[in-house]
């Protein structure tokens, strides 16, 4: 049996739900029995490729043959080393997306051929396409992307459906922030407006703390960390800790043992505390700029904050302390706790999958639209007195407008005799194109010449559910057409390289192993801790030498956090200790 999955692509970590028989959404767990699997992508030094935590362990100690946060990367011509090989942010995403693949197989006992995958809304074509291309690769047939915020809002609407009022999804991640306003009425979510910045999300909070661990090494031992690779990764890892760790308490300890060479070659370690208050200072700036992107949505919805019902918070970023505040200010009261902030994309990802194969409807009697989240159009030449003036932004479909939709316009040509017309495809807000971005252009030939301003070509935009851009040209004279799929940008692969890419990476994974059964959980974290402990002991003995001080100093750091019953620090130590473990074999 065939089964359509939801999948959260996310920048930090990836989800994969799926209906169970009843019709209700159920997250899928991986092979190690979690439901979280980090987006993290390894290359080990036999040269098998490996997904989630045995990457990210990896990260730690292997920092050059492991690739973190690619989401940021998609849609760009960015591309990533692994030891000795290259791949696209498109293929490192296709990794992920086959292994999401391979466990849902694995927990639902058969095939999963398609999905639908989200990202966020506010994602550029091209970093759609890119995702698409993705799903190709890993094997799935991905016909409908979704926009995170409304897949969340379809993981909250599902137990609201007799409600009848406006709901704002605040979905701040790990490297994407969007903001989408809807209505909800009688089963249909109805998306109004959606603004955002696929450039901002709770990795750009461990940067900021990372920053300032590395002047506090500095200030401390004279030494600056600035081109040290392996140092940076462990110090935004125990940064990430650290702020995960503040959402409960208002100071924890940072200590990241033999962290770099100081000024006299010996292992320097850094050991400072980190308040509350002190990293609501470092990401101030980070969080209020997501005001700006709520204040847009709510007006482009032509509501105020007073018409908003509930605000619901989604993406594990939106747990720090700091955001639910300025929020909740923002509002005049506090956001709700209606969804989990980590599961409730992916939530929404397999209920769409249950509406497209009619699984839902019959059930919930739900329904929902999304909208185009940005202005999308043509470069023209206006007049400007007597003169025409070219590089001027003529938009065919607003932004927040409800898809799918198709708008035509017609324009004139503008010079005489002229034979053919170029159409240039931007994306954005500005009057300029050189402000705006341009997703794609083209030539239209056999226009019959004549003066400027007789010949006219009307120029079609169909954007789909997908936020995929057709664009058809048509010249009215003569009838002949043309037709441009928005999908030829430099950053994707052709058809070729796809198929290349795929039986590629194909043969790649297949070199990585695959435990035969799941590993199963530990009893309790007491247990596990306890089990991590007696390992390492163990290992001392046969430790090299030059590892032994630090094993033994994380062991006692370990055990005194836990008897001080300090979680933060023994979960930061747990860590530590569990890469030390990997890397030494």
């Amino acid at each position: 049996m065939s089964h359509v999955v939801g999948i959260d692509l996310g920048t930090t970590h990836s989800l994969v739900a799926a209906l169970d028989g009843a019709g209700r959404p159920n997250l899928l767990t991986n092979r190690l029995g979690q439901r979280l699997t980090p987006s993290v992508v390894g290359l080990d030094a036999e040269g098998r490729l490996h997904v989630g935590e045995s990457a990210r362990a990896q990260l730690l100690v292997h920092p050059e043959r492991t690739i973190a946060e690619v989401k940021r990367r998609m849609g760009r011509d960015l591309p990533v080393t692994l030891g000795d090989r290259r791949y696209s942010p498109t293929e490192i995403s296709a990794l992920i997306l086959r292994a999401l693949r391979e466990d849902a197989e694995r927990a639902l006992g058969g095939t999963v051929s398609e999905a639908v995958v989200t990202v966020p809304a506010y994602f550029s074509d091209a970093q759609r396409q890119a995702t698409k291309d993705a799903g190709e690769l890993a094997g799935l047939k991905v016909e409908r992307l979704l926009n995170e915020p409304t897949a969340a809002a379809l993981a909250y609407g599902v137990n609201h459906l007799d409600a009848e009022q406006y709901v704002l999804v605040y979905d701040l991640g790990g490297g994407t922030f969007d903001v989408s306003v809807l209505e909800m009425f009688q089963g249909v979510l109805d998306v109004k407006a959606s603004a955002g910045n696929n450039q901002l999300g709770g990795s750009d909070f461990d940067q900021a703390l990372a920053a300032w661990l590395g002047a506090e090494f500095e200030r401390a031992h004279g030494v600056s960390l600035a081109g040290n690779l392996a140092a940076q990764v462990r110090l935004k890892a125990a940064a990430e800790a650290a702020k995960i760790a503040l959402t409960s308490v208002e100071a924890t300890p940072v200590i990241v043992p033999f962290l770099a060479p100081g000024r006299g070659g010996t292992p320097a370690s850094l050991e400072v505390e980190v308040t509350r208050a002190r990293f609501d200072a470092l990401i101030t700036d980070l969080v209020r700029s997501t005001l700006d992107p709520m204040e847009s949505a709510l007006k482009d919805a032509k509501l105020s904050k007073k018409s908003i019902a509930e605000v619901v918070l989604v993406g594990g970023s939106s747990r720090v302390p700091l955001v639910r505040r300025l929020v909740a200010e923002y509002f005049g009261r506090e956001p709700r706790d209606g969804v989990h902030p980590d599961e409730a994309v992916a939530l929404g990802a397999a209920l769409q999958a249950g509406l497209k194969t009619g699984a839902v409807s019959a059930a919930h009697g739900i329904m929902i639209t999304d909208v185009c989240p940005f202005t999308l159009g043509v470069e023209v030449q206006a007049s400007v007195g007597r003169e025409r003036v070219g590089g001027v932004f003529s938009p065919l479909i607003p932004r927040n407008t409800t898809v799918p939709v198709s708008r035509t316009e017609t324009f004139a040509t503008t010079a005489d005799g002229q034979r053919a017309v170029e159409i240039r495809v931007f994306q954005g807000e500005a009057r300029l194109v050189k402000d705006n971005l341009l997703l794609d252009a083209y030539t239209v030939e056999g226009v019959p010449p004549g003066r400027a301003g007789t010949e006219k070509v009307a120029v079609t935009f169909t954007y789909d559910i997908n936020g995929i851009l057709d664009v058809t040209t048509r010249v009215v004279s003569t009838g002949k057409e043309a037709t441009l799929v928005v999908d030829k940008r430099s950053q994707r692969l052709g058809p070729e390289q796809r198929l290349e890419a795929k039986e590629r990476l194909a043969r790649e994974w297949g070199a990585a192993p695959v435990p035969a059964t799941p590993v199963p959980a530990p009893a309790s974290p007491e247990a596990d801790a306890d089990a991590l402990l007696n390992a390492a002991t163990e290992r001392i003995a046969t430790a090299p030498a030059h590892v032994r001080p630090r094993l033994e100093s994380l062991c006692n750091a370990l055990r005194e956090a836990r008897a001080k019953g300090d979680r933060g620090a023994a979960a930061r130590l747990d860590a530590e200790l569990t890469d030390l473990l990997f890397d030494l074999g």
